[in-house]
């Protein structure tokens, strides 16, 4: 995974949406991930949103929801799952025990017994082409990943949850090259104290409403350490909402630590575009076919690249005849004690 540019340093919000406007200004409009697309590191224009607007900062004042919102019979924001912050709405477990996480999943037959198979986008949020493409292009099976600092984050929250779609947050975490390799605004460290990272993983949470879960943005580092996930995962089970592992960590304890606190999480299988071409997907995506035969299920995790979005768009188009039960990343979470979560 190419890294994400050091530009992006841990201040406030609006600030740190200056300094990236202005670089943008600086590169004419541009942020340039160099490489090529045979070695899997495409050259890539994202052209970033703007500042929020007036209609998305009155959804995200504290106290704004006062009455369940759906859109197309999808749940979006419920107050009973809602807990008022300084920072903006927080995700909790409603007093009956109905969680975030439940109620903003998509439905899907439990009874189909063939080989599930879930796909995650990241990376949604900040390139407006891209995360439109996805947008308009992508099945509602998909679960869709954003990151916390677009600012209108909330509007497309809205626009996937309306199409029926998953949504993720990605939370930005330490790295092994950390200040290199930067992941944005309320980094979680390994160093820092449990309180310090939850009060930065808050702030990310606070950005929106109506997703099940998060997931890492980078992280190598952070996820390798018990003594840092470990709250975290906690912090993210006592609110309802499960943790996403993208995979790409090999020294990963999300897995021990998840059981330990007794959190909902899952693990991508597969990631299929580290080699952005068409046919480097497909292969991708007849290993993860491979891997839903062999375990029951797969999950296969893709970035935001148009070439990706078009090969999963495909894949899934033809899944079902292909013996594959395309499914929401609810429906092969594992929950504490219960295997692989059900549906209701």
């Amino acid at each position: 995974m190419k890294a994400l540019p050091a530009h992006m340093r841990t201040r406030p919000l609006l600030s740190a949406y200056a300094a990236l406007f202005v670089t943008v200004a600086a590169l004419a409009g541009a942020i340039g991930v160099a490489g090529s697309a045979s070695d899997g590191n495409p050259s890539v224009t994202l052209k970033l949103r703007g500042f929020p607007s007036q209609k998305e900062a009155e959804l995200m004042r504290p106290g704004a929801f006062r009455g369940a919102r759906e859109l197309r019979g999808n749940l979006v924001a419920d107050p009973d799952l809602m807990e008022d912050s300084p920072q903006g709405p927080l995700p909790r477990i409603a007093r009956g025990g109905r969680t975030p996480m439940l109620a903003y999943a998509r439905k899907y037959d439990g009874a189909d017994k063939r080989p599930k198979i879930a796909l995650v986008i990241r990376g949604l949020g900040i390139g407006a082409a891209n995360t439109e493409l996805a947008l308009t292009q992508l099945p509602a099976d998909v679960t869709l990943a954003f990151t916390p600092f677009s600012p209108e984050l909330q509007g497309s929250t809205d626009q996937a949850r309306e199409q029926g779609h998953e949504v993720l947050l990605e939370i930005p975490m330490e790295p092994f090259d950390f200040p290199e390799s930067d992941p944005g605004p309320h980094l979680l460290l390994a160093a820092a104290s449990a309180e310090e990272n939850i009060k930065r993983l808050d702030w990310a949470l606070s950005r929106a409403t109506g997703y099940v879960g998060v997931m890492n943005l980078l992280g190598g580092r952070f996820l390798g350490e018990s003594g840092a996930i470990e709250p975290v995962l906690g912090h993210l089970a006592k609110r309802g909402v499960l943790f996403f592992d993208n995979g790409m960590s090999s020294n990963s304890v999300t897995t021990t630590s998840a059981r330990h606190v007794r959190a909902t999480m899952a693990t991508a299988s597969l990631t299929l575009d580290t080699v952005q071409t068409p046919a480097a997907i497909d292969t991708k995506l007849a290993d993860l076919e491979a891997a839903a035969r062999q375990d029951g299920f797969a999950i296969g995790v893709a970035s935001a690249y148009p070439v990706s979005i078009a090969r999963v768009s495909e894949w899934l188009a033809n899944a079902q005849a292909r013996g594959f039960h395309p499914v929401p990343l609810t429906a092969v979470a594992a929950q504490p004690q219960l295997g692989v979560a059900k549906s209701e």
